[in-house]
Parts: C-alpha cells; structure tokens; sequence
C-alpha cells in the first residue's frame, strides 16, 4: 500500500477499533491517566499524612495549574504548527524523566513541600502542550461521524483509570512505601511515551501557513473564532462554571474530608474512585447511545443537576454516600463536558482545532488554581469544609441558572 492509502485521514476505517492511530493514542491515554491517578493519591496522601501539612495541598495543586494557565493557549498554537504526536512524545518523556527525579529526591528524604512545588510546576508546564495536542489530534485521525463516540471512548476508558489507579495506589501504600507507588507510575508515563511515537503514529504534519503569523497574531486568531461563534463561547463558560465551582472545590475536598473523618488512603482511593465511576458511566452510555439530537438541552439540564448533587455532596459526613454523591456529580458533569467539546470540534475548522482546543482545555482546568487556592485559604482561615463546598455549589448554581436563561440559541440546539 502507499503512504496515502493507508493515512487515517485519506481513508478512516470502519470501525475506531480497528484504526491504529487512535488505537495507540488511546492505550497511551490509558497508561499515562494510569500513572498520573497514582501519583495525584499518592502526593495528595504524602502531604496529609506524612507532612502532616494539608493547608499546603492547596499550594502544591496550585504549582500544577498556574503554569498550565500561563502555556495552554501557547500550547494550542504549538499544536496547530508541528506534528502532534512529537509533542505528546516529547512531553510524556520529560514526565518520566521528573518521576525518576522525585524518587531519587524521596529515597534521599529531600521530597518536602518546596521539592514537590518545583516538581508539580514542571508537570503542570508539560501539561500545557500535551493536552491541546491529543484532544485536537482526535478530529483529526477519526471521521467526523465517529467523533463523539472517539471523544466518549477516550474520555471514559482514562477516566476509568482514576477509578483503578487510586485503588491500585492504595493497596500498593497499605503493602508498601511511597517508592513503590511513584516507581509504578514512572513506568506506565514511559510506556504511554512509546506508544505515541511518531513513527507509529503517522499523523499528518500539519500544513504551514501563508505570511508565517507570530504567536500572537494566531492567539488573537484563536480567541477571534472563539467569541464569535455562540457554540464555542456557550459551551466554554459552560465548562468554566463546571470546573471552578464543582470539579475543582471536589478535587481539593477529598483527602481534607478523608483525613477530618480518620480515614486511610485507601478510603480516599474509594471516594476518588467513586467520582471517576461516575464519569466513566456517563462516557460509556454516550459511547453506546450517541445521540446529536437537542445536545444543548441536555448540557444546561446535565449542569444543573450536577450542581443539585454537589450541594447535598457538601452536607453529608459519611463515606459512602459521599462515594454515591461524588459518582453521581462526576456523571452529570460528564453529560456536560463531552457533548460541549464534541459540538465545538464539529464546528471547528481543523488548521484552528489546536487553539480552540487549548481554550476548552483551559476552560476544563486553567480556573482550577482559583478554587485551590481560595479553598486552601479558607481551610487555613478553619472554616468547615462543608460550608466552604456548600458555598461553592451555591454560586455555581446560580451562574448555571444565568448561564441558561441568557443562553437560549445553545439551548435550541441539536
């Protein structure tokens, strides 16, 4: 066969399953959302019960988002200009490169609050050109018909490794120490760099552009085609509110409500196993029902409902409803999140879908820093965890309620 015959753009297989290109992007996904769930328990557990420090959780979660924010949109138009899989490669190996780093600096006993800051800051860097890269290199290897599906399928199979990573990091801690649980994630990071090498990739280089723009010329580009268009601008405010006020509120409570309840790690693996159960449900079912009908109905009724299970979420003291609960928030955020970024790539232009990618993924997790470190502060100032969820879920229920009403053109759509 020739080059053109067998590239995934040229001619998309029948079935997503038997396209190599995604194939190996997904099980890099996988090994990768592996990893990183196992190193997250892990560091979130070493700096509450070890440093004993969990004010401190905040700063550190904090050092993974700032810089993120600062690169994504960078990072979208590092996306648009050179091959995507480079990018992903290259990224995913410098991780590993800082897995080795924190486990010398572990055995050494040099692994404190300012070593992990420097180490999250790094991560969060990386973070910043990975992301934009894999979720525009979707549209690009599977057809159009396929993508909710793809989207679904990517989405719910990583976040079913939140569901065994902590599961798996909790029973590697009750048998071990923190070297087997940081070792083991060093390990997947590098698989999940090999399999997106180029060379098996082959996914096409992206076409250079006329009058070779600067960085800012594409930004202000990106930013144009954005607001313009009422789907993009709907669905990203959308995913602002979900992020700020739900997922990263969520995200910081879960070892400060463990460990206020005496619980161990592996407790804190179920609750953030129960959230990634919740989201792995809802992405199966789109994968199964993948339905494009009344989809903007379904994300404003998805948003609210989400924030009605956060607030009961934020009253109750006892694990296993707070598993029930967080499974049930992390479901409904799900049917907001990926019929949004599924209507947006659909209406995206595919020399555009790097930057436009790199705003939705801001907006998935560049205003999680402000909910950490607000959160955090409040922690520091001991005011009850469940007043501070509880006020977050308030407000995010009320900027859903406006988003809504002032939003009656996404509403209508199919």
């Amino acid at each position: 066969m020739t080059e053109t015959e067998t590239s995934p753009t040229n001619t998309p297989p029948a079935s997503l399953l038997r396209n190599r290109s995604f194939m190996l992007v997904w099980m890099s996904g996988l090994a990768i959302m592996l990893g990183f769930s196992m190193f997250f328990l892990s560091v979130s557990w070493f700096i509450v019960d070890v440093l004993n420090r969990p004010a401190v959780l905040g700063a550190v979660l904090m050092s993974v988002s700032i810089p993120r924010v600062i690169m994504m949109i960078y990072g979208g138009i590092l996306a648009d200009k050179i091959r995507k899989s480079l990018i992903m490669f290259v990224t995913n190996f410098l991780q590993g490169l800082v897995m080795v780093t924190m486990i010398i600096l572990f055995l050494n006993d040099w692994l404190h609050v300012g070593s992990l800051i420097v180490i999250a800051l790094v991560f969060g860097f990386l973070d910043a050109f990975f992301f934009p890269a894999v979720s525009s290199m979707i549209p690009i290897i599977v057809r159009d018909e396929q993508l909710q599906r793809a989207n679904s399928l990517f989405q719910g199979s990583t976040e079913m490794m939140f569901i065994i990573g902590p599961l798996v990091a909790g029973v590697l801690l009750t048998i071990g120490d923190f070297t087997l649980t940081f070792s083991a994630a060093a390990i997947l990071i590098f698989i999940s760099t090999i399999l997106v090498f180029p060379a098996f990739i082959q996914d096409p280089k992206p076409e250079k552009r006329e009058g070779s723009p600067s960085a800012l010329e594409d930004l202000k580009e990106g930013l144009g085609y954005v607001r313009q268009s009422h789907v993009h601008r709907t669905g990203t405010i959308a995913i602002v509110i979900i992020n700020l006020f739900m997922i990263g509120p969520l995200i910081i409570s879960f070892p400060i409500l463990v460990d206020s309840l005496g619980g161990s790690p592996f407790e804190l693996s179920l609750l953030e196993a129960g959230l990634s159960a919740g989201t792995f449900l809802a992405s199966v079912l789109l994968v199964v029902w993948n339905s494009k009908r009344k989809r903007g109905r379904l994300v404003f009724g998805s948003l609210l409902l989400s924030f009605a299970f956060f607030i009961v979420f934020s009253q109750v003291t006892a694990l296993p409803p707070l598993v029930l609960l967080a499974g049930l928030t992390g479901f409904m955020a799900m049917f907001v999140y990926l019929p949004t970024v599924t209507l947006v790539q659909e209406r995206t232009d595919k020399n555009k879908l790097g930057r436009v990618m790199s705003i939705i993924t801001l907006a998935a997790s560049g205003f999680e820093p402000l909910a950490f470190g607000l959160i955090s502060f409040l922690v520091a100032a001991e005011l009850p965890i469940q007043t501070i969820l509880m006020i977050a879920g308030s407000t995010g229920l009320l900027f859903s309620g406006a988003l809504v009403y002032f939003s009656s053109s996404f509403r209508r759509l199919d």
